[in-house]
């Protein structure tokens, strides 16, 4: 199965949708910040499941919720945006969090920056930011940070 992992779309559709296009996922994990731009998305790639949490700029989106568990390929994963967890001045708060939820993988976005790193057996993705054509994609084992620009 290919994952793809995004956040921080910020109403660049045009890349959002390069990417979908040249990466062909199965599943799209959106980490907030313009979950509108991904509940689009799902719109018109209906055949690709999504899953979406907001973000802190999604000030009008009510019905998305602010975190997700989900299981995929056998992996327990925590999907937040970060800034609830200070994500922007450490990982402690969100660490604490993943542990107590027992997930095995974290996917968050916020900062910007990708972030990719294992911290006592769970795995912390962020992908950066989307409106930066910064993405990661998830297949078998492996977790690849992309930028459009480059692949």
């Amino acid at each position: 199965m290919k994952v793809l992992i995004c956040s921080d779309s910020h109403k660049r559709l045009d890349i959002f949708q390069k990417v979908i296009e040249k990466e062909l996922p199965e599943v799209v994990l959106f980490a907030g910040d313009h979950s509108t731009d991904a509940i689009d998305m799902s719109y018109v790639y209906s055949d690709i499941k999504f899953f979406i949490v907001r973000g802190n700029t999604d000030y009008f989106d009510k019905e998305t919720s602010d975190e997700l568990i989900i299981e995929l390929e056998k992996e327990k994963i925590l999907l937040v945006h970060g800034h609830l967890f200070g994500v922007k001045s450490y990982m402690n708060e969100l660490e604490k969090e993943a542990e107590a939820d027992g997930v095995t993988m974290c996917v968050f976005g916020h900062t910007h920056i990708p972030y990719c790193k294992e911290k006592d057996k769970i795995k912390y993705i962020n992908p950066g930011a989307m409106q930066n054509g910064n993405y990661a994609v998830w297949e078998g084992k492996k977790i690849e940070l992309r930028n459009i620009a480059n692949k």
